[in-house]
């Protein structure tokens, strides 16, 4: 992490043309494998919200996400018209996930002044399998990662000049990252004891503290008002603030157990190893490693500090996070292992100039003297950083022909599992809608579809964008989506519906199955099976 100024400014050293460039590249990937409309699970669910002025996730506060809410329904409002909303929204992640690409480099040039490290850093990012894969469909990872960078940007920049005003746009950034996503929270950890520790040291005055809070919570309101006005309209303030903690998910349990879980199994870590090393089966984690075992000097310090008390958070949150879907919680992790990987690359490369190269030229690459290391140092370097390519192309079908995997997939007509699971880009992937239409189109005119949050909001986003099959009800477990605000359906309604001779049906699914198996009876084959009164 030591800086070392050139006499003038190189170009490839610039840290901002290396960071634009960086981004451009990153955004062009992300928009040639763009998901061409709706998506699946979380992704369906985002989208059906936005598009209809759901503020509110009716599965709790913690997953409503209001500043991507905010920024997708803007999305929605810009030219061009006659187009899928639900690309527009992936559009957004597009460029979400581009740009943390970009300040990702623009930080590593700034750090080592070195544009090779810079770039080989922003590609091991842009290529990670978690990483792309919440680029390229509607997810707030994307731009949690892209916020989370810019915030690193600006801690550099307070560790190199000590202006409190950079610390202030620290937290100012960060109360927008919660607006997004709760993961905003485990940067804000550090910050508060950088804030602290400022303080004790004397080297800020203690009325900044007052400075940073209210500016965090005046851009955190996006989301401190929703709890708010939850609360006032609710007047159950202990329910409410379980929401914005933990969401509510089905049944109203919550996430609790989940996000507050103390111990690491030996499934979650064997989980956690498969899911860093598919995303970066390269040398990143070694030289990542290496780069955080780098010393800093003067004002770098701080930084690396800061930076390793993040990793470590943001590491022991997701490793031992119990969800089913934990490796979407990668995608903060996966950004910061490029920013160490990037500083690792600057040692490795420094290693051999000292070894016997000649200064570096001003494109920021290593000119070496005959016979040196270097160029093929380079050469194994790139082509390393971008080997995930490789195995993204052949392993899901490695694996689908040898079975691997086989217990943790879920077959749904259109869609290729292990290509859906295992490629991170969703180029001409339309299957969420080929299904959502297909499954519609099997249903009667007034039945009702019971699906689950697989594919149920899929379902109900492609009836009312596209108007298919509008007097089916659909339903995801309990809670209608074609009709707003109607309150959730009971054991006991369902079964005055059938009783009364409604026409139920239900997408194939575990989940539904226990929802409604104890009254009810799934029968027949196919995309849409009925559900059948059981006769006592």
């Amino acid at each position: 992490m030591n800086v070392v100024a050139p006499a003038s400014p190189p170009l490839l050293t610039s840290s901002a043309l290396v960071g634009i460039s960086c981004g451009f590249v990153a955004f062009a990937l992300y928009l040639i494998t763009l998901a061409p409309g709706v998506c699946w699970q979380d992704s369906g669910v985002h989208q059906f919200r936005i598009v209809n002025g759901m503020l509110e996730n009716p599965y709790g506060l913690a997953l409503s996400h209001p500043l991507h809410y905010w920024l997708g329904r803007g999305v929605l409002s810009l030219p061009p018209g006659g187009v899928d909303p639900a690309w527009k929204l992936n559009l957004l992640s597009a460029v979400s996930g581009a740009l943390g690409v970009g300040v990702i480099a623009a930080l590593v040039a700034a750090i080592t002044r070195r544009g090779t490290a810079a770039v080989l850093a922003a590609a091991a990012l842009a290529i990670a399998h978690t990483y792309w894969a919440h680029s390229v469909v509607t997810e707030s990872y994307a731009l949690a990662a892209a916020l989370m960078s810019v915030e690193w940007l600006l801690l550099w920049r307070y560790s190199r000049r000590g202006e409190p005003g950079a610390l202030l746009a620290v937290f100012m950034l960060n109360g927008l990252h919660v607006s997004n996503h709760l993961l905003g929270l485990l940067p804000l950890a550090s910050y508060g004891v950088l804030g602290l520790e400022r303080v004790a040291r004397r080297r800020l005055h203690a009325g900044w503290l007052g400075v940073f809070a209210l500016g965090w919570v005046v851009t955190a309101s996006p989301y401190l008002s929703l709890i708010v006005r939850q609360g006032m309209q609710s007047h159950d303030w202990g329910r409410t603030l379980h929401s914005a903690l933990f969401g509510v998910g089905l049944g109203g349990g919550g996430y609790a157990n989940d996000v507050l879980n103390t111990s690491i199994s030996w499934g979650l870590a064997k989980n956690a190893v498969l899911v860093l090393g598919y995303n970066f089966p390269s040398l990143v984690i070694p030289l990542g490693l290496a780069g955080m075992g780098r010393p800093a000097r003067q004002r770098g310090v701080l930084f690396r500090n800061v930076m390793l008390g993040q990793t470590l958070l943001i590491a022991v949150f997701v490793l031992r996070y119990s969800i089913r879907d934990q490796y979407t919680f990668f995608v903060p992790l996966c950004a910061v292992l490029a920013l160490w990987f990037g500083i690792g690359v600057d040692g490795l490369l420094r290693y051999f100039e000292q070894a016997g190269a000649r200064p570096r030229d001003p494109s920021g690459l290593v000119r070496v003297q005959s016979g040196s290391a270097g160029p093929v140092i380079l050469v194994v370097l790139t082509l390393a950083t971008i080997a995930p390519l490789g195995v993204y192309a052949i392993f899901p079908s490695m694996a689908a022909q040898r079975g691997w995997l086989r217990s943790q997939m879920r077959d749904l007509p259109f869609r290729d599992e292990y290509r859906h699971f295992l490629q991170p880009w969703r180029i001409g992937d339309d299957s969420p809608r080929q299904y959502a239409r297909a499954v519609l189109a099997e249903c009667p005119p007034r039945g009702l579809l019971m699906t689950d949050l697989t594919a149920g909001y899929a379902i109900a986003y492609v009836q009312r964008v596209e108007n298919f099959a509008p007097d089916v009800e659909v339903y995801v477990v309990d809670r209608n989506l074609t009709r707003a605000n109607m309150p959730l359906m009971t054991a006991d309604a369902l079964r005055r519906a059938a009783q009364r001779g409604a026409a139920i049906r239900a997408t194939p699914s575990p989940v539904i199955e226990e929802w409604w198996g104890s009254d009810f009876d799934m029968r027949g084959e196919g995309l849409v099976r009925d559900l059948l009164l059981r006769t006592r």
